[in-house]
């Protein structure tokens, strides 16, 4: 059955724009939940955790307000980069993210996306990740790239999708996972645990 309401767990620009090129009718509910957690686990459990926190704490602000959530779609993700065993979120600092770009320079790093749906009684969390290979940056460039602000917000301190496109020689796997929201996993999971396509999700009514 298709859901009457889509609810994106996300304030993420990124996250937006994917589901519109799509045409997914949908509204955004951000999450205010706890992102702490223990750097030490997985790298995939890590993205699934928070995505579980952020689309439970959506559902549970839902159901305070007083709501039928029967017939909504919750969808939560989260992003992080990794490199040499160590997750690397969002840059505090223009400093930091310089030094992320030139760690990341003319080398491989994953990125990882984790996904949780909640829809019908039903919830499902899963992963993706995308290998990304940086060429050899000149650290003019990575001054520069910094400088327009692109980075900040950013996890891995850069948007493949922008400027720093220019930076990347290979992927594989899914690019729109490392913008931000995994679509490949996201088509498939809607088709395996609920039998629809993310094509219903422009026709709610």
């Amino acid at each position: 059955m298709i859901p009457k309401r889509v609810v994106l767990a996300s304030s993420s620009p990124r996250r937006r724009e994917i589901l519109e090129r799509l045409g997914v009718r949908f509204e955004v509910i951000p999450s205010d939940a706890d992102e702490k957690i223990d750097e030490n686990i997985p790298c995939s459990e890590y993205v699934m955790t928070l995505s579980r926190r952020k689309g439970e704490g959506v559902k549970d602000l839902l159901l305070s307000r007083g709501e039928d959530i029967s017939d909504t779609m919750i969808i939560a993700c989260d992003t992080v980069v990794y490199y040499d065993k160590n997750i690397i979120g969002k840059p505090e600092s223009d400093l930091e993210a310089r030094l992320t770009i030139g760690m990341l320079s003319d080398s491989w790093h994953d990125v990882y996306s984790g996904l949780y749906i909640i829809y019908g009684g039903t919830d499902v969390c899963d992963y993706d990740v995308t290998h990304v290979k940086f060429a050899d940056i000149p650290e003019r460039d990575i001054e520069r790239y910094v400088a327009t602000g692109e980075p900040r917000g950013k996890a891995g301190s850069y948007a493949i999708q922008g400027k720093a496109g220019a930076f990347v020689e290979k992927t594989d796997g899914d690019v729109n996972n490392v913008i931000g929201f995994p679509l490949s996993l996201f088509c498939r999971k809607l088709k395996e645990n609920f039998g629809i396509s993310v094509f219903d999700l422009g026709d709610q009514k």
